[in-house]
């Protein structure tokens, strides 16, 4: 599943729902996209058994347009200040840790982000960020395929 968070009508917070555009024609058939907005503990709870989850987001403490991926649980062993956007009522960690409390096991994915600086509602991507919105996609592209292996390897394992 890869999740899409943020809302194009708020400057950089609009950089996932961007780069979905190019996504949505490019994803293998098995690959669900959703967009959601806001994350919420129900968006990780509706993730099909055994599916993994990439998250698409805008973030700050990065520098502007730069894009990382980090396991689900990397914000808070990353020891980076990266904070993902489209979590308000819960920080993201807390989002995630609550489903996986939930579910009862962890929640393989991961969460790719681009930093931003500018969510003026009403506002249009800042320049760096609408530049980084291929590399994004790509971002996107590879945590898929990581997530794949990964299955493949523990299915053999």
């Amino acid at each position: 599943e890869v999740l899409i968070c943020g809302s194009s009508d708020r400057g950089d917070d609009g950089a996932a729902p961007a780069a979905e555009g190019i996504l949505g024609a490019e994803l293998p058939n098995d690959v669900r996209l959703r967009i959601v907005g806001q994350l919420d503990i129900d968006d990780l709870l509706d993730i099909p058994t055994g599916a993994a989850v990439v998250v698409v987001d805008a973030a700050t403490g990065l520098r502007p347009g730069r894009v990382v991926s980090l396991p689900l649980d990397g914000l808070s062993a990353s020891g980076q200040p990266v904070r993902p956007r489209s979590s308000h009522a819960l920080a993201f960690p807390e989002v995630v840790g609550l489903a996986e409390l939930i579910l009862g096991h962890p929640i393989r994915g991961r969460i790719v982000a681009v930093g931003a600086v500018d969510f003026a509602l009403g506002g249009a991507l800042s320049e760096r960020v609408a530049a980084a919105i291929p590399a994004l996609v790509e971002a996107v592209r590879v945590a898929i395929e990581q997530l794949r292996t990964d299955s493949r390897a523990r299915a053999q394992g």
